[in-house]
């Protein structure tokens, strides 16, 4: 999948960014579709309103899922919190590739209102692993005990790989670190009451590296390689972190 979405193009003549905004509407080829959205998702300037129109249309109506998929990477990087739920909707997807970009970019935007779709997708035992994995870790931004609950129970899950997902989510929701037992999060959990997320951490939203192509060495308005973790958009700082006060004001 991640191969299907990054390679942006193959010749040794990389689009300019009216190209690629040029060739990211043509009505006629998805290939191009896909390759201009990509490489305005990457770009610096890929959050203008034109972009951002772009990848909402996308997002919804699209047909072909490898240019939904990127859309929707658009949308995560340079959307806004109310974009949230239109990235929820899209993990009932029948493509695994949309439902994964959905899933990450909720990592990247923050609105309570998309915990339910969430938890949904996360319980579905059939769902693919790295789209739970995703979720889990996009939970840990929720500091609710529906989403404590729902990650108790992606501990059980039958993957090794989101049982540590959830694991880490715990970990930055409440500051303990109980390992992969849900016992023990649970016992410790009803000891504490209210006060489960008092020791709470900062969340970061992963981001994803890879070895820089051709392509991306010639195009140079175009930095798929040059993000951090971050904080998402629209999620209020933690009492301690810079911002807080004026945030409460």
């Amino acid at each position: 999948v991640s191969a299907d979405l990054a390679d942006a193009g193959k010749n040794l003549f990389p689009p300019s960014p009216s190209e690629a905004a040029r060739i990211a509407i043509d009505p006629y080829n998805a290939d191009k579709r896909r390759e201009g959205t990509l490489l305005l998702a990457n770009s610096d300037f890929g959050g203008e309103e034109a972009y951002l129109a772009l990848y909402r249309d996308y997002g919804r109506n699209e047909f072909d899922p490898l240019v939904r998929a990127v859309a929707l990477r658009g949308l995560a990087r340079h959307g806004e919190p109310a974009d949230a739920m239109l990235l929820a909707e899209q993990l009932e997807h029948p493509n695994v590739a949309v439902r994964w970009e959905a899933a990450k970019g909720l990592q990247r935007l923050h609105d309570p209102a998309v915990v339910p779709a969430i938890l949904e997708t996360l319980r579905d035992p059939e769902e693919n692993s790295d789209v739970r994995v995703a979720l889990a870790t996009a939970l840990g931004q929720y500091a609710e005990d529906r989403a404590f609950q729902g990650l108790i129970g992606a501990l059980d899950a039958r993957e090794l790989s989101v049982n540590v997902a959830a694991g880490r989510s715990l970990e930055t929701l409440t500051g303990q670190e109980l390992g992969l037992d849900p016992r023990a999060w649970l016992n410790w959990y009803n000891q504490v009451a209210d006060d489960a997320f008092a020791g709470r951490r900062t969340f970061l939203y992963p981001t994803y590296s890879r070895e820089p192509s051709l392509l991306d060495r010639m195009v140079f308005w175009s930095k798929p390689l040059a993000e951090e973790p971050g904080i998402p958009a629209g999620m209020p700082p933690l009492a301690h972190e810079p911002g807080a006060a004026s945030e409460r004001q």
